[in-house]
């Protein structure tokens, strides 16, 4: 069912689209490690409140790994933002940063066998061409 998916995933756009705002604004008077300090404090939050709702636990399983690799993903990549965002313009380091679904298409192709169609294809092309009009723009 599309709602499913579809409601937490404009939540994720709108909280990382804000992100770029934010982010900058911060970097105004902190460096980018400052940024993480407080990022590590907003997941902290987060996982006492699923601890307290009994939502979390820790699985040693099979995908652990996967999970381990997800999270150095996100952290990593996180500081990168940050780092592009201290020397770059929100409003070009954003949408270039938005060109992921390339790698994500790629990489669902190979790894999960997921389908390389015209149509995933072109909508990818679409995003790479908005983030070389959006960074060329004066």
């Amino acid at each position: 069912m599309t709602g499913e998916w579809l409601v937490p995933t404009l939540f994720y756009v709108l909280g990382v689209g804000a992100l770029g705002v934010t982010g900058k604004l911060a970097l105004r008077h902190l460096r980018w490690p400052d940024l993480l300090q407080w990022m590590a404090v907003g997941y902290a939050i987060v996982i006492a409140v699923l601890l307290a709702l009994g939502e979390v636990e820790v699985p040693l399983v099979r995908d652990t790994w996967w999970a381990i690799a997800a999270a150095l993903c996100a952290s990593s990549s996180l500081v990168i933002l940050y780092v592009a965002l201290g020397t770059g313009e929100a409003s070009k380091v954003v949408p270039v940063s938005a060109a992921y679904p390339a790698v994500t298409l790629v990489l669902s192709a190979a790894v999960l066998s997921e389908a390389l169609t015209v149509a995933r294809v072109g909508g990818v092309a679409l995003v790479l061409a908005g983030a070389v009009i959006v960074t060329a723009a004066r």
